[in-house]
């Protein structure tokens, strides 16, 4: 299936992405997790007005649980809960729906294809996770599995999920600032700013031990805006293997994505054209 478009909604921008004759056309955009339904569409509507050709399908990735693809079970961005693909379709063509994190693994198989097991984590806004292994999705009895940043971890001030510790949101709430401020205070070294940041790398090393010990993946491929703070994945690649079997821990290949800024739009776009069933 040609002429299609793909578009990865994220708790704070989307981006929306086509090809024409090879040559990309994508547009970003600022969303928020209180974002109305209506201006997403109206963004998504105007980007494919704007494309020389009539779309043959729309592959839309979201954050939050999806139910099939063609329903949107619950979001962080709040006005998605319960909508449908017909929303967005309006009859003009078909629409599928795909979890964010799932659409990233989608797009990363195609890379490794010779490999039994990939996991591909995304930390950025939150932290999620799919598993690729023997030729399908794990994807749990309802198509939920991967809710990696919901897993409890326990801290000094209680139980926590691990979002709120290692996910970009909740590392921005716990310094009080915007991304901007936090990345300048990191370059200017300020100690508060830096063990928060080295904190939230080590407990998403941990949850890198956990997803090797419980998959024992050939492959863990590592995306989102938060891996590429400074000294985050430093600090995550050395508290995993501090903490997992060595013999689990050396085969496996950690590498970032191959298109970290466009993975989860070109996942949602393969898995239209595919019509894989997760």
């Amino acid at each position: 299936m040609d002429r299609v478009v793909g578009v990865d909604m994220g708790c704070t921008k989307m981006l929306m992405y086509a090809e024409v004759e090879g040559k990309p056309i994508e547009k970003k955009v600022p969303t928020g997790l209180d974002c109305p339904i209506e201006r997403l569409k109206q963004e998504i509507d105007s980007f494919i007005e704007s494309l020389p050709f009539v779309p043959a399908g729309l592959g839309m990735a979201v954050p939050g649980l999806v139910e099939g693809d063609h329903r949107v079970k619950h979001s962080d961005i709040r006005s998605l809960s319960g909508i449908t693909t017909d929303y967005f379709g309006t009859g003009r063509f078909p629409v599928r729906f795909i979890n964010d994190v799932k659409s990233a693994t989608v797009a990363e198989t195609v890379h490794y294809k010779d490999k039994d097991t990939i996991a591909v984590i995304m930390a950025g806004s939150g932290v999620a996770l799919g598993v690729y292994s023997k030729g399908r999705m794990i994807t749990g009895a309802h198509g939920f599995a991967g809710e990696l940043g919901y897993c409890m971890i326990q801290t000094e001030n209680g139980p926590q999920t691990l979002d709120s510790m290692a996910g970009g949101i909740g590392i921005l709430n716990r310094a009080g600032c915007g991304i901007d401020e936090f990345l300048e205070r990191i370059s200017r070294k300020e100690p508060e700013a830096i063990q928060l940041l080295e904190q939230a790398g080590a407990h998403f090393g941990l949850a890198l031990t956990n997803v090797i010990h419980l998959f024992n993946p050939d492959v863990i491929v590592i995306g989102g805006s938060t891996a590429t703070y400074p000294g985050y994945m430093e600090h995550a690649l050395e508290t995993a293997k501090m903490h997992t079997l060595p013999d689990m821990f050396k085969p496996c290949l950690i590498a970032p994505a191959k298109d970290g800024k466009r993975i989860v739009a070109l996942g949602a776009m393969e898995y239209l054209r595919s019509g894989m069933q997760l």
